[in-house]
């Protein structure tokens, strides 16, 4: 189901650095986990699984589905996306970035991160090997960088590194990066609808499964205080302090990316940065 590696290559403006990462990059299908997911749950004969039955509203303590169908709620927990529908009941505004990617066929060898400040400023490109396809795609803000110009950034990577992805499948995705919280009263928030991912990678799997686990086993006892958010917004913050100083000094990207990858060499600053996530 995961494809893991080790080793990655860093490409900074054509030139290729590798680094041997402390605790290896694990790498799922979006459909693989939740298939697993999905698989978990059908075996507890308590709970139900509606499938297309998309929320359009919330209206005191209950759910307003397609059809005006009303579910009651005693807890909500929304894990709905960085647009979420229970994130917009509560008022909370979003910080959206973007990630454009190819869906390649076949396989690759090796991860590979892009770092041209040139075309995408402080965001990357990456290319993420899975079982029986290639992601190869880009990550910005979009308050800096225009989805035209992503795009545009993504197609010459691609074309320098040698990667065809002619027959490739384009796709899209907003990811918010905004973090307020996750409780409050009895309606919750996980995942990128709690703006729990991270703006300088846009990784949001592990920010979603962790936080997910730590709302859960807060329904179940209240003293428990989310102590795995705790640990990963620590991180969060550090990564986006990082990121700032990249936007802060645009002339500068490319010494700092220089600079960065010659810390990411160190097990110490890779602990630092990402802890053992």
């Amino acid at each position: 189901m995961t494809s893991t590696f080790k080793r990655h290559h860093f490409i900074l403006n054509g030139k290729e650095y590798a680094i041997v990462l402390k605790h290896p990059l694990h790498i799922i299908a979006r459909p693989d986990l939740g298939r697993y997911q999905i698989d978990l749950i059908g075996r507890h004969k308590n709970i139900t699984i509606h499938t297309g039955a998309s929320v359009k509203d919330i209206d005191n303590n209950r759910v307003v589905l397609e059809g005006h169908r009303k579910i009651h709620f005693r807890y909500l927990v929304g894990a709905d996306g960085s647009y979420s529908v229970v994130r917009k009941y509560l008022g909370l505004e979003n910080r959206i970035y973007s990630g454009v990617q190819y869906i390649v066929p076949g396989t690759h060898d090796k991860v590979v991160w892009f770092f041209n400040p040139d075309l995408l400023g402080s965001g990357y490109g990456w290319v993420f090997p899975h079982k029986t396809f290639t992601s190869a795609g880009v990550f910005f803000n979009r308050d800096l960088i225009s989805a035209k110009r992503a795009r545009g950034a993504l197609d010459k990577l691609l074309l320098d590194y040698g990667l065809d992805y002619r027959a490739a499948r384009l796709e899209a995705a907003p990811v918010n990066c905004l973090y307020k919280g996750v409780k409050f009263g009895n309606i919750f928030l996980a995942g990128d609808a709690a703006g729990l991912a991270s703006a300088c990678t846009g990784e949001g799997i592990v920010y979603a499964l962790t936080s997910g686990e730590d709302v859960a086993r807060h329904m179940l006892d209240k003293t428990y205080s989310f102590e795995g958010i705790r640990k990963m917004i620590r991180y969060k913050k550090r990564q986006e302090f990082i990121l700032s100083m990249f936007d802060g000094l645009p002339r500068f990207q490319t010494p700092l990316f220089k600079i960065f990858i010659s810390l990411l060499k160190w097990q110490a600053f890779q602990t630092f940065y990402s802890g053992d996530f």
